[in-house]
């Protein structure tokens, strides 16, 4: 049997794929769980699924200030959620936007420090 050599620089790189990957990896998990609001409601947490609250939101504070019913949110379950006051909405946007920087900042923070590992 030979000596296997292992280039040392690629063998880093690999490393530090395989590091990024798994903060990906768990990045894209907790996207997958989504977000509970404090009445139990389950919201998607992708890309798409952001713009689709924003966009409710937008026109939810449209329609309060015309005195037109507020659209409702719909869960990941599909389940349709009415709110009297845009006031509802307005705090889950609140907690919906805070619980994603929350996990924005967290990946950041995983990913710096799987590239400072070398």
């Amino acid at each position: 049997m030979g000596i296997i050599t292992i280039d040392p620089v690629k063998k880093a790189s690999i490393d530090r794929e395989m590091r990024l990957a798994g903060v990906q990896a768990w990045f894209d998990g907790e996207i997958a769980k989504g977000f509970e609001t404090a009445d139990g409601w389950k919201l998607g947490m992708t890309q798409t699924d952001v713009t689709l609250l924003t966009g409710n939101f937008v026109l939810a504070k449209e329609a309060a200030a015309m005195n037109l019913p507020i659209p409702p949110v719909i869960d990941t379950d599909g389940v349709a959620h009415e709110m009297e006051e845009v006031e509802e909405l307005t705090a889950i946007m609140l907690a919906y936007g805070q619980h994603r920087a929350n996990l924005s900042s967290e990946y950041a923070t995983r990913r710096a420090a799987a590239i400072a590992q070398g």
